[in-house]
């Protein structure tokens, strides 16, 4: 009998937070989706993820393993959210068109209500002592153009006017070091939520979809439960939305654990609706 059972969760960062979410006018986007994933490997063979995050026991100093790249997250679930959500305008960018660069690069991404990234989140520093600095993992551009990541300063500094924002990926909800939000001329660092969820909200998007923990890939959980988001009805509140897509597997019996379903969160106002009839 989980909480998450008969109600909708949303997290606000304090009151006047919740206020100003409450009060904030939806996106005037005239798109309504665009998702983002299915990294090209840097080398050796394509292999299947575990999770959607850092793999545990790689990384040079405090560099990542070119590993990292070889797990690519498929696009099958971007696919199943642009299908589902309809509407004008929905765009898929995966593959080598993933890169960090051609993210930073374009001039639309206000132009889209719903942002949705299925990678890995690079969030847990790659061995003790090293700083944390959450990044989403992108594919590298030939021309040595992108390193590979979309960091916590160059998400900051993205222009957004969206409704949601969607970080399909590992520890999404972690912190960001100090320095890496002085790099990005900003105080604190280290507390929950501080991180990529700080960027995307600093960027422009009234609600971020974030993770607590690892993303599982086992029994497609994670690819599930995405999937059951999406076929919200019309203006559905986004955390009913998010309590319906977790009751499926809170049903079945290889995915009833909490690890499966419960690790997603919605940071801000879950009483606005997922997709919005216009």
């Amino acid at each position: 009998d989980w909480l998450g059972r008969d109600h909708g969760v949303s997290t606000a960062l304090s009151a006047r937070a919740f206020r100003d979410a409450r009060l904030t006018a939806p996106s005037g986007a005239a798109q309504s989706y665009i998702g983002f994933g299915d990294n090209v490997p840097l080398a050796g063979p394509k292999l299947a993820a575990l999770t959607r995050g850092a793999l545990p026991g790689v990384g040079e100093d405090c560099g990542w393993s070119p590993a990292q790249w070889n797990h690519p997250i498929p696009a099958t679930e971007l696919g199943r959210a642009a299908q589902a959500i309809g509407g004008r305008g929905s765009e898929l960018v995966t593959g080598g068109a993933f890169t960090d660069a051609a993210v930073m690069g374009r001039g639309d991404l206000d132009h889209f209500r719903i942002l949705h990234f299925a990678t890995h989140g690079l969030v847990t520093p790659p061995r003790a002592g090293c700083p944390a600095r959450p990044a989403l993992l992108t594919s590298f551009a030939p021309s040595g153009a992108s390193d590979g990541l979309l960091q916590f300063g160059e998400i900051f500094d993205l222009r957004l006017n969206a409704d949601l924002v969607v970080l399909s990926a590992c520890d999404t909800a972690g912190a960001a070091g100090a320095e890496t939000t002085r790099a990005a001329g900003l105080s604190g660092g280290g507390g929950a939520l501080d991180g990529l969820v700080r960027a995307f909200i600093g960027a422009g998007s009234r609600s971020v979809i974030a993770s607590h923990w690892p993303a599982p890939e086992e029994y497609q959980a994670t690819e599930r439960l995405m999937s059951g988001l999406f076929a919200a009805a019309p203006n559905e509140p986004v955390a009913e939305a998010l309590r319906a897509a977790q009751v499926k597997l809170m049903d079945d019996a290889d995915t009833s654990h909490p690890f499966y379903w419960s690790g997603f969160a919605v940071i801000g106002d879950g009483a606005r609706p997922l997709i919005a009839q216009r």
